[in-house]
């Protein structure tokens, strides 16, 4: 085994989610008082360790919720099937929310969303800054029906179980009713925000990320009474301004407002 070879053998014992590989003691040497497969696992131990620390930072509120025993339990186990594809070792939780909703019953857990909701607020933390931001004032009115819109990257939107929210503020849910609700997430500056969306708002935000334009998206607020469809419309878009969601407004030849 020459020393590349070696390396690698070690990288997959060091790293290794199923127990101790195969031929251990015809590569190193262990002494009288500790196995080679003692030795190693302690570099296997901390391996995965360094990488549970990681998914608590993410998901601090979730590991709350769950108590840290189970965290611990519920973690090493995810990380066992789901090795880290990302030299960014906070990326390791990508898949955790999907992983805790396959353990649970059908309807969804609040702490799988709540695990959902941590994982976007990352998401939107470490998004790329937008290349513009779009102000009111630079949209020309006559055209603006017209336009589409192109948000922030680092705005995401989810449909989550109503007391997955209260567990993030620190409230326990366990009495409260269950409840879908959409939220927002994105990046304010240095700091991460999310907020409800009434429904309404969150099927404008889908229909414009379709590439609607505005005079569709503002459809979307159509309830027959035309002065009160015509303020939330408003107010919704207005917000979107007021909150920095909107990096152009594009109109048939006239890009990047």
């Amino acid at each position: 085994m020459n020393l590349a070879e070696l390396e690698r053998y070690f990288a997959a014992a060091a790293t290794s989610g199923n127990g101790p590989i195969a031929g251990l003691d015809e590569v190193f040497v262990g002494r009288d008082q500790v196995s080679v497969t003692e030795r190693v696992a302690v570099y296997n131990r901390a391996f995965f360790y360094r990488q549970l620390d990681a998914l608590a930072s993410v998901f601090s509120h979730t590991k709350l919720a769950l108590g840290e025993v189970e965290f611990e339990r519920l973690g090493l186990a995810y990380l066992a099937t789901h090795p880290s594809e990302h030299s960014a070792v906070e990326r390791v939780g990508r898949h955790f929310s999907h992983y805790l909703a396959q353990l649970g019953e059908k309807q969804p857990d609040p702490i799988v969303d709540l695990a959902a909701l941590e994982w976007a607020r990352l998401c939107a933390l470490v998004a790329p800054d937008p290349a513009a931001l779009a102000g009111p004032n630079a949209v020309e009115p006559a055209a603006f029906p017209n336009c589409c819109v192109r948000f922030v990257p680092s705005l995401s939107w989810l449909e989550l179980d109503s007391r997955a929210l209260l567990a993030f503020a620190g409230a326990d849910p366990i009495h409260e009713p269950s409840q879908r609700c959409a939220v927002a997430i994105w990046r304010a500056g240095y700091t991460v925000r999310h907020d409800r969306l009434e429904v309404a708002e969150f099927q404008a935000l889908c229909v414009a990320r379709g590439g609607a334009t505005m005079a569709e998206v503002c459809g979307v607020f159509d309830t027959g009474d035309e002065a009160a469809d015509a303020r939330r419309a408003y107010r919704a878009v207005a917000t979107w301004f007021a909150r920095s969601w909107l990096e152009s407004v594009d109109s048939p030849g006239l890009k990047g407002f």
